[in-house]
């Protein structure tokens, strides 16, 4: 998701809260669809109604603008909040600022061999990582079927090749697989709830034991990149989310109040390091993501 500043309020990127003992307060995910508050609009500034249907965990609408798709989850209140948009001329390019901070994770972890993605939606880091990176097998969670069929028949996303589409909660996925992931993109919300936090984060998958077995579904050097929405314990959140793996480098996704966290057990890169690694993703994503843009984001 991505909040966008006006909604939001603004938060100060210096402020650190207190991490709860029991539950850490982690923007996670990740039971549910990937909702995207990246852009919390009207509806005719969305594009053309295509598709409405109700499922068991959200109200979904697509619309289209032009050359652009979006699926939106649309809260009690009537707000159409988006998950995802995607260029259908173009669909490997990430229209969403958040999706573009979250690739940050290359910077740190190069050469992904298997990515887990939580929260499939319209499948925008799907495309990206298809055409970009072919070689890489990519496993997406999504807990609602409906999403799934969605994704297949608007965006054309779908299991097949290197893409396995798992519809699954992610708590369970992650407790039962055996694979180990170079990189994990957490990108996962549940419809507002008494069972979620403001953000729509279930508060059963924000404790220690969850976040212990995320860090050990990583390879040795292996990443985590965590879609953090703008709420009042956000400080928290990205506190929490870096007590729990030990390191942790935060990005801003302007213009939107989104934080992307970047989080590893082993030592972060240094300036020099990172700096040298968006050259080098540069040249080889033939600038269709500007690393050394995303890198100035950094905190």
């Amino acid at each position: 998701m991505a909040t966008t500043k006006r909604e939001s309020g603004g938060t100060q990127p210096g402020r650190r809260g207190v991490i709860a003992p029991i539950l850490l307060t982690v923007a996670l995910l990740a039971a549910a669809g990937a909702v995207v508050f990246w852009s919390i609009s009207p509806a005719n500034t969305l594009g053309n109604l295509e598709h409405e249907e109700e499922s068991a965990f959200s109200r979904i609408r697509v619309r289209r603008d032009g050359d652009v798709r979006a699926m939106t989850f649309v809260r009690g209140y009537g707000q159409e909040v988006v998950q995802s948009r995607v260029n259908l001329t173009a669909p490997h390019t990430l229209v969403a600022p958040y999706a573009r901070a979250m690739f940050a994770s290359y910077l740190y972890q190069p050469q992904p061999k298997r990515v887990l993605i939580v929260g499939l939606g319209g499948g925008a880091m799907v495309h990206f990582l298809t055409h970009h990176d072919s070689q890489v097998q990519i496993d997406a969670v999504e807990i609602d079927p409906v999403v799934v069929r969605l994704a297949d028949q608007y965006f054309n996303v779908r299991a097949g090749g290197n893409v396995r589409v798992h519809t699954a909660d992610a708590m369970a996925f992650i407790e039962a697989t055996t694979d180990r992931y170079d990189l994990i993109l957490m990108d996962a919300f549940l419809r507002p709830s008494s069972d979620t936090d403001a953000t729509g984060v279930p508060t059963g998958l924000k404790t220690v034991a969850f976040l212990n077995r995320l860090r050990q579904a990583l390879t040795p050097g292996g990443v985590v990149a965590f879609n953090i929405n703008e709420h009042e314990h956000m400080t928290d959140d990205i506190a929490a989310v870096s007590a729990a793996f030990g390191h942790a480098a935060v990005y801003r996704c302007p213009p939107s109040d989104n934080k992307v966290v970047i989080a590893t057990e082993g030592a972060l890169a240094t300036d020099e390091q990172l700096r040298a690694r968006s050259r080098e993703l540069d040249a080889r994503f033939g600038g269709t993501l500007p690393f050394a843009e995303v890198l100035r984001n950094r905190e």
